[in-house]
């Protein structure tokens, strides 16, 4: 993902709304030159605009964010197929926090629309039409036991070239998708869950931890409970790890340092607050960063070493429902969060692009843990003990490891 093309959050919101999704489709009424979309011309609509020859035309959007990140959505839609012939489309939608088992629709327009399960298709049978047609379909999900979410709706309009080629112009027939709640699910939360807790892991967590956050609390607020008394615990344990941790269930590592067996560093602390949170329901994952421009090759003169740009690190995110945000958390760093200037909590890649801005960073505060003092406190980025350290981790040049499942 490249930084450089990414957007704040509030400028995805006014970037995604004010470009609506068109597919595009072939109609009889006009036969126009074949194309095909490369990446240098990756729209139909750039051939006609006079560009010079070789002009390169890189495509920025937020699709990839959106994938890294996504939100728990009731409904959304799944995918977008075109039928077999026809200028029709499937719609398959799901729900990540919504046992979806079929759709009931109530349909308004020219287009024939059938639903089975979890998909819906709409056929605009007159191909050829000087009018726009335009179509609404208003849409619940059901349950297998008859609960319904709150209404969807989604609003098409059909163009047919004969429309175009009517005033002279030579076109593609479209379909545009001109307003709609449902979002297009570019993944899901539970995607990028990597933990698999098992039944014992969550007998496990919540004798340790099950006890220590307010059953009607946001699960941000459960996980910051829960990640100072695991900082207060790795405290004294910190420093390298042996080989043994490597690859050892999270909730034995964190055994054997309770045991005084063994040390801990940012990968180990993150892999048992990830399992501990993910076993008592509080998604949670870890992101690994490192920038390593030149790797090791043993045993070859003038190579045997790496060249990295910057530092590696392992942090988490937690993805709090009643936000739709992730948020970013560091038990090494003693970090419980960051805000920005409007008080609301980063993810880390946010963060990064804020920490590489200094008139934004300037507004970033954050929640550190002082396991000492058993007490919170809230400190501006360039006075935390952690400036320099955050500094290097989120710079420009840092690559970040995102795990997703399949």
């Amino acid at each position: 993902m490249n930084p450089s093309l990414s957007l704040s959050r509030r400028d995805m919101v006014k970037f995604l709304a004010a470009s609506p999704l068109l597919f595009a489709t072939r109609s009889p009424a006009a036969e126009l030159a074949a194309f095909t979309p490369t990446e240098a011309m990756p729209d139909v609509s750039l051939q006609t605009i006079g560009l010079p020859a070789g002009t390169q035309i890189p495509v920025a959007s937020n699709h990839e964010y959106w994938k890294l990140y996504p939100t728990a959505e009731t409904l959304s839609i799944e995918s977008i197929e075109r039928l077999s012939s026809g200028v029709g489309l499937r719609f398959t939608l799901a729900g990540s926090d919504f046992p979806l088992s079929k759709l009931t629709l109530e349909a308004d327009g020219p287009a024939e629309v059938t639903t089975t399960g979890r998909s819906f298709t709409i056929r605009f049978t007159k191909e050829v039409s000087l009018v726009a047609q335009k179509q609404r379909v208003d849409i619940r999900g059901l349950t297998a036991t008859g609960k319904k979410t709150s209404p969807y709706f989604l609003n098409l309009q059909y163009n047919s070239n004969a429309q175009d080629a009517a005033a002279g112009r030579t076109m593609f027939s479209r379909v545009g998708v001109r307003d709609t709640n449902l979002q297009l699910a570019y993944s899901f939360v539970d995607d990028w869950i990597m933990d698999n807790p098992t039944k014992a892991d969550r007998e496990y967590a919540r004798e340790r931890w099950g006890n220590l956050a307010a059953s009607d609390a946001t699960p941000y607020q459960q996980a910051r409970a829960i990640t100072r008394r695991l900082i207060e615990e790795f405290e004294p344990r910190r420093g390298t790890p042996s080989d043994a941790m490597d690859g050892l269930h999270p909730f034995r590592q964190y055994e054997r340092l309770l045991a005084g067996q063994d040390e801990c560093w940012c990968a180990n602390m993150v892999e048992i607050m990830s399992l501990a949170l993910n076993a008592l329901d509080i998604p949670c994952r870890l992101v690994r960063m490192r920038n390593t421009y030149f790797n090791a090759t043993p045993g070859e003169p003038g190579k045997d070493f790496e060249l990295m740009l910057v530092g590696g690190h392992t942090i988490a995110e937690i993805y709090d429902k009643a936000l739709g945000q992730w948020i970013y958390m560091d038990p090494n760093q003693r970090q419980l969060g960051i805000r920005d200037a409007a008080g609301e909590y980063l993810n880390f890649f946010e963060i990064h692009l804020q920490v590489n801005q200094p008139h934004r960073s300037a507004g970033l505060t954050l929640d550190a843990y002082d396991p000492a003092t058993k007490t919170d406190s809230v400190e501006t980025f360039a006075e935390s003990a952690i400036h320099d350290s955050l500094s290097h981790f989120a710079r420009r040049e840092q690559r970040f490891y995102y795990f997703k499942r399949g």
